[in-house]
């Protein structure tokens, strides 16, 4: 049991300036916030929360977008150029609130989830004299013309991402991957830089045997199919076509096999036709998107979980939550899951092929009892590592 001078409870501003991710938002990022709130609360520390992205979703209908036909005659770089611009003024606004939000409730330091291009943290920090946390989950300036293209601003987000990471007491990053990333491109000192990747909520792994029952019948399944799965957004990039192309190479060797693919995306239809084209439209199970308390009964019908492909910098939450269902694991070989997994010892590591995926499935539905032993070392491997609360310790430990 933790005494009560191991650590002194803080006072702790949570502070996410990007104007645009809401703290309940069903994705990724929102789903990172609250645990990490919700963990730090658990440890006994007091949390203001400051989300520029609002706390709850409004439930207004869909909204809106007026089309503007001529906006396809101006080059891209012109709009990423306004977009920057619109930044920096959300970003001058937000430090003036956010001063306001220090000298009324006095923090002990300032824990802020960064973003593209924004220092209002950081000017707030030393303006207040407030110790300050920098969490950097991906590499900005790269992952922002990547993914909406170049501005004529570049150079602000990579100078500001350098001022970032020098004026903080402390960088969490989430794979050894970004710390590299940071250390090379910032020259940050490497014992500033501390790696902490993502986990599971234990108490969300919850499963409903009833439920479960209902959904093998709904998906037409038997208790003798081994079970191959997926669960999470549907991308291009993340590899469920070529989930569904090794599924289709390894039916002829494996007729109990089966497959079951949760959530939605934009290539949702294009995988279901690709799935028909292959003679499999009976033997995979599209399920669409799935209400959160649902996720884990349909987890428990898997026998192999996959994520077939993924960046080089961010830690995949799926794992973990793979792992505490004590499932078998396929994941890529890259850094991040490097960072938490062995090859051969708490899942299977594969390159990002075709052929790896399909042997690494063959494997695993010729070699149960191997598979299970891989599982299991896993699954304790998370209980002990690998959850929000032992985030939350890891962060305050950096805070000292």
């Amino acid at each position: 049991m933790r005494t009560t001078t191991e650590i002194t409870p803080l006072k702790i501003l949570y502070f996410s300036p990007h104007p645009h991710i809401n703290m309940a938002a069903p994705s990724g990022p929102g789903t990172h916030i609250r645990e990490v709130i919700s963990a730090l609360e658990k440890e006994g520390h007091e949390v203001i929360r400051f989300i520029a992205g609002g706390e709850t979703l409004q439930s207004t209908g869909p909204i809106q977008f007026r089309k503007h036909r001529w906006k396809q005659f101006v080059p891209r770089i012109f709009w990423e150029t306004l977009r920057d611009l619109s930044m920096i003024r959300a970003d001058l606004r937000i430090e003036k609130q956010l001063l306001g939000a220090i000298l009324q409730h006095k923090p002990d330091l300032i824990y802020e989830r960064s973003c593209y291009g924004m220092l209002a943290g950081l000017r707030a920090s030393k303006k207040t004299g407030v110790r300050y946390i920098v969490e950097m989950n991906a590499p900005y300036p790269e992952e922002k013309i990547k993914m909406q293209g170049s501005s004529l601003l570049n150079f602000l987000g990579n100078r500001n991402e350098k001022t970032q990471v020098h004026g903080a007491h402390k960088v969490i990053v989430v794979s050894s991957a970004m710390k590299q990333y940071l250390i090379s491109k910032t020259d940050i000192a490497d014992e500033r830089v501390l790696v902490i990747p993502n986990a599971v909520n234990l108490e969300d792994v919850a499963v409903n045997e009833h439920h479960i029952d209902r959904l093998r019948s709904k998906l037409t399944l038997e208790k003798t199919n081994q079970v191959i799965g997926f669960v999470g957004s549907i991308f291009p990039y993340h590899g469920v076509d070529r989930m569904i192309e090794a599924f289709a190479a390894v039916q002829g060797d494996f007729r109990q096999a089966r497959m079951i693919i949760v959530g939605d995306g934009e290539v949702l239809p294009a995988l279901k036709k690709r799935a028909k084209e292959l003679g499999l439209g009976d033997k995979i199970a599209f399920t669409g998107n799935v209400p959160h308390s649902e996720v884990y009964n349909y987890i428990s019908l898997m026998d192999i979980t996959v994520m077939a492909r993924s960046n080089w910098y961010g830690s995949p939450v799926k794992i973990f939550e793979y792992g505490a269902m004590k499932k078998v694991i396929i994941a890529p070989d890259v850094i991040p899951v490097q960072d938490v997994m062995t090859h051969q010892t708490d899942g299977l590591l594969i390159p990002d092929t075709p052929e790896a995926l399909e042997k690494a499935i063959r494997f695993v539905l010729n070699n149960p009892q191997d598979s299970a032993k891989m599982a299991l070392v896993f699954h304790e491997k998370v209980l002990a590592q690998y959850t929000w609360r032992k985030v939350a310790q890891r962060i305050i430990n950096a805070c000292q």
